[in-house]
């Protein structure tokens, strides 16, 4: 993204699709600048699970339903040897280069002709972890991929955040989920009540009013919007601006340059940053700071 203007744009664009599709449309309006159509993301699901188990982990899914179909009957996941490199190492990369240093195998190679039957030749995929825990494995394929190094930092912002919105939609789908005390709880907290002004407002005991808010964050997950209570994270002066350059891409020690601070200090600002806004990642970080409004 090649400036803050063009970052907002997107992650509203972003915010304002209410269906893993219209997020989806979003994320692939932007990507196929790089030669990237078609993207999918998922939690990983136990070594053998079912076909229908595992279509139950994507996240977000444009892959073309017949490669999908195969992909999962076939348990392809448990093999592919993107998924095992993105896994473990979790930062971008193209699939030629993970290919190129991977033995390929009759299977691998079954599984890579059949997806050129459906136009992914070529992708880059990364993985990164979600604040419940779990790692999300992200793929985005087409015919020919054309990234740079930086590109591939630009896509990591992009899919990051795609997915947290995506996880966030889930949460609002569980909310149906939350028994009436829960919401109720979780409501008032939302509006900046205590938990004391909330006990007193149901007549329930200050421990009850933590518990029924922890069992509805808890059912919700970190990605729903009132995960937060509706606070806005509180961040120094010098972490907004630490947050806000690496925005731009930039290292810590380039941002310790830009504002005359050490390369420990930075580090340690975007950390705390990190931390206050439930991130992650520091793209992570960056993602939940322009959803919450923090830069404006």
């Amino acid at each position: 993204m090649g400036d803050f203007r063009e970052t907002r744009v997107f992650v509203d664009a972003i915010q304002k699709a209410q269906t893993p599709a219209a997020i989806c449309n979003v994320l692939i309006a932007f990507t196929q600048r790089f030669g990237l159509h078609t993207v999918c993301a998922g939690t990983l699901p136990p070594r053998g699970a079912a076909p229908g188990d595992q279509v139950g982990h994507l996240v977000l899914s444009s892959w073309p339903q017949e490669w999908i179909d195969r992909y999962v009957s076939r348990g392809y996941i448990f093999h592919d040897p993107i998924v095992k490199h993105v896994r473990e190492s979790g930062n971008a990369v193209l699939w030629r280069d993970i290919l190129n240093d991977v033995e390929e195998t009759r299977q691998t190679s079954k599984m890579m002709s059949e997806a050129k039957g459906v136009k992914l030749v070529d992708g880059i995929a990364m993985s990164f972890p979600t604040l419940e825990g779990s790692q999300i494995i992200m793929s985005f394929g087409g015919e020919e991929a054309e990234l740079s190094k930086k590109d591939l930092g630009v896509v990591s912002f992009a899919a990051t955040c795609a997915v947290a919105h995506a996880l966030g939609l889930r949460g609002a789908d569980r909310y149906g989920d939350l028994d009436m005390l829960e919401k109720e709880c979780l409501q008032l907290a939302a509006r900046g009540r205590s938990h004391c002004e909330i006990s007193e407002r149901l007549c329930i005991d200050h421990d009850e009013v933590t518990h029924h808010i922890e069992q509805a964050k808890r059912k919700l997950g970190p990605g729903h919007t009132l995960y937060r209570l509706g606070e806005a994270p509180r961040l120094t002066p010098r972490e907004k601006e630490c947050l806000e350059w690496a925005a731009f891409g930039k290292s810590e020690w380039e941002v310790s340059q830009i504002l005359g601070i050490s390369e420990h200090t930075a580090e340690k600002h975007l950390l705390n940053a990190k931390t206050k806004l439930g991130a992650a990642n520091r793209v992570h970080a960056v993602a939940e700071a322009i959803r919450c409004g923090v830069f404006d």
